[in-house]
């Protein structure tokens, strides 16, 4: 029975995590130590996950010292080209000249070969197809820099059509002392409201033995009262 082909696998965050502290100042051997100083980890995970595909990647030699190739990695204008050697060692031919620009939408199919020719589940094809199109893809920008990079075009909310309509400029309002005259010119102006008329029949009737001087008194009292009711 053949035994079945292994491949690198690293995480994109400790790739970048490492490449950012290879670019600050290049390190005489890379140990567990400095690999959970930038990621809390075990020291026996920093060693699994991470010593030891740098090593198969050809980013460490055998005592875990950075190599040529991991002094060119941390230039960006290197990168690129140093990605692709990696590549072009450690996979066969007919995965890279069947997919030699991979990218997302081939995700799927390279984690089939991945799956038949390492004889893997699909959580470690995963992890082998992600390496390489890390390797694939060679683009030495981070992808949150790149997305900060592009701002979002925001577009103006429209203003609501019936505000704007309904809206008067201040200019154009008038002040309490105009809306004031207005209201008065307005009352002015306007007709006077006439009082209903009232119309009053009255009988007295005077006995023929009243005296002139009580009639009198009879009428100015009358005038008095009805005065006052219809005023």
């Amino acid at each position: 029975m053949a035994t079945a082909a292994t491949y690198p696998k690293i995480s994109r965050k400790l790739w970048w995590l490492l490449r950012d502290r290879f670019k600050k100042t290049l390190p005489s051997v890379v140990t567990p130590t400095l690999v959970t100083s930038l990621a809390p980890m075990a020291d026996g995970s920093a060693r699994s996950n991470v010593i030891s595909p740098l090593r198969e990647l050809g980013l460490l030699d055998d005592d875990n010292k950075p190599t040529e190739w991991a002094t060119r990695w941390r230039h960006d204008d290197e990168y690129a080209a140093v990605c692709h050697e990696i590549r072009q060692k450690i996979y066969p031919p007919e995965l890279v000249e069947a997919f030699p620009d991979a990218g997302s939408g081939q995700k799927e199919q390279i984690k089939s070969w991945f799956m038949k020719v390492g004889h893997v589940g699909e959580a470690a094809a995963r992890m082998y197809t992600d390496t390489y199109l890390l390797l694939s893809q060679a683009d030495p920008a981070r992808p949150e820099e790149k997305n900060a990079s592009v701002s979002p075009v925001r577009t103006p909310k429209p203003r609501p059509k019936a505000m704007a309509e309904t809206r008067a400029p201040a200019s154009s309002l008038p002040s309490t002392a105009q809306v004031t005259n207005q209201h008065a010119d307005h009352s002015s102006s306007a007709p006077h409201r006439r009082a209903p008329a009232i119309h009053i029949d009255v009988q007295v009737h005077i006995s023929p033995d009243t005296s002139p001087e009580q009639i009198d008194r009879i009428f100015e009292s009358m005038a008095k009262h009805l005065g006052t009711y219809i005023n």
